[in-house]
């Protein structure tokens, strides 16, 4: 009796394998190969360095917030104005920028683009720009 169920056992395994191998449409040889995962990397809007700094202005002896070109295209400087923060820029990074230009009298304008991931059809899209507020009267 041990024996007959132990051969069923090892049947139903050995059928189960057989049954998923078998679901695959394509032979192994004609399935697609699969990128390299250096590919596959993130987008640069996603990756580039922050673009928001700051720089000792010799002529004048301040301290100067400097912004360099970002990682968007023209469409989004297009949709949000001429001046956005990469994505990889902390809140606190945009937050001391827009305080040297504050201090100087300059506007301090800066939006970071905020990104939609929608995994149904593998597509990323902006759905508008946000910028950091640091609120202190608030009740919590």
């Amino acid at each position: 009796m041990n024996r007959s169920v132990a051969r069923a056992s090892a049947g139903g395994v050995i059928a189960l394998a057989v049954v998923i191998s078998g679901c695959s449409g394509t032979a192994p040889s004609d399935a697609m190969p699969s990128a390299p995962q250096e590919e596959q990397a993130l987008p640069a809007f996603r990756t580039a360095p922050c673009n928001l700094g700051e720089y000792w202005d010799r002529d004048a002896l301040v301290k100067r917030a400097k912004y360099t070109e970002p990682s968007v295209g023209q469409a989004g400087l297009d949709s949000y104005g001429p001046t956005i923060a990469n994505d990889t820029c902390s809140d606190a990074a945009i937050l001391k920028w827009q305080e040297l230009r504050r201090e100087l009298g300059e506007s301090d304008e800066i939006c970071r683009i905020v990104w939609f991931d929608d995994y149904y059809s593998a597509v990323t899209y902006d759905i508008g720009c946000a910028v950091p507020v640091v609120v202190t009267d608030a009740s919590r």
